[in-house]
C-alpha cells in the first residue's frame, strides 16, 4: 500500500483537502460574481471546492492500470475509498463549520464538492480516470456561461451549485448527483476488479 500511497500523492490531497474545508472559513470566499448576462450568481466558495476533485481525478490517473489490475488488493476499491474518506469527510467539515457560524459559505462548498465529485464518479465509469475531472470544470463554466434563473438569486433548475446557501433542493440534488456517481462508480469497480488485464 506504500507504493498505491505514493502513487496517489495522498499528501497532496490530504492538504488540498484541508485547504478546501479552510478557505470558506475566510470572509472573501462568500463574494459572488455572475460574470456573464445569462450566467448564474457563484459564491467564489463553489469555484475553490473545484480543487479537491480535480485533484482526486489527477492522483488516481497516475496510476498504471495494467499493473494495478494484477495487484494482490483490488485498488479500484482503495481508490473509491479514498474519494469517498476524503469528499464526505470535507463536505461534513463544511456543513459543521457553518452550522457552528464559522463558515458562512460552507453550505455552498459543501453542495459543490458532492456534486463536483459525483460528476467525476460517473464520467470515470464511462471515460476512465484521466479525462473524469474535466467534467465538473465543463459544469462549472456551462453554469456561470447560461446557469442564469428568473433572477440573480435564483439559478437554473440544472445549476443548483449556483442556488442560495440554504436551498434545501438544491443540497439534495447535489447528494443525489454525488450518490449517482458513487453508485456508478462501484459498479465499474466491480467489473473492473473482474476484467482480466
Amino acid at each position: 500500500m506504500r507504493w498505491w500511497r505514493k502513487a496517489r500523492a495522498i499528501r497532496l490531497l490530504i492538504l488540498v483537502s484541508m485547504l478546501t474545508v479552510l478557505i470558506p472559513t475566510f470572509s472573501f470566499s462568500a463574494l459572488t460574481a455572475t460574470p456573464s448576462p445569462g450566467g448564474a450568481t457563484l459564491a467564489l466558495a463553489a469555484l475553490a471546492a473545484l480543487a479537491l476533485p480535480v485533484s482526486l481525478g489527477w492522483a488516481i490517473s497516475r496510476g498504471d492500470r495494467e499493473l494495478e489490475q494484477r495487484a494482490v488488493r483490488p485498488i479500484v476499491w482503495a481508490d473509491l475509498g479514498l474519494v469517498l474518506t476524503l469528499v464526505v469527510g470535507v463536505a461534513a467539515t463544511e456543513v459543521v463549520l457553518y452550522a457552528a457560524g464559522n463558515a458562512a459559505p460552507g453550505l455552498v462548498a459543501a453542495r459543490a464538492v458532492l456534486t463536483y465529485t459525483g460528476m467525476m464518479l460517473a464520467a470515470a465509469s464511462f471515460t476512465g480516470w484521466r479525462s473524469a475531472a474535466i467534467v465538473p470544470v465543463v459544469y462549472f463554466t456551462v453554469v456561470l456561461v447560461i446557469g442564469g434563473g428568473s433572477d440573480v438569486e435564483n439559478p437554473a433548475p440544472w445549476a443548483w451549485i449556483g442556488a442560495p446557501d440554504a436551498s434545501s433542493v438544491a443540497m439534495t440534488a447535489a447528494v443525489a448527483t454525488f450518490l449517482m456517481g458513487v453508485t456508478l462508480n462501484a459498479r465499474w469497480a466491480l467489473r473492473e476488479a473482474a476484467s482480466p488485464v
